[in-house]
């Protein structure tokens, strides 16, 4: 299939165009879940931390 967005390269990574749009992208995830986390106490956020490690740990590990 035809890749119309232009995002990816034939070797898989992003273009300049593709690593642009994932950076505009994750700018805005980071903006808008700001709030959700500007709630927290740093005890609760400390605690959103220790629960996550594993997760991200593991994720990275399938990633690797």
């Amino acid at each position: 299939m035809r890749n119309i967005w232009r995002i990816n390269r034939p070797d898989g990574g992003f273009t300049d165009a593709g690593r642009e749009t994932k950076e505009r992208i994750e700018a805005l995830t980071d903006e808008l879940a700001a709030p959700a986390y500007d709630v927290l106490s740093v005890d609760e956020l400390d605690e959103l931390v220790a629960g996550l490690e594993p997760i991200a740990a593991a994720a990275q590990a399938i990633d690797d």
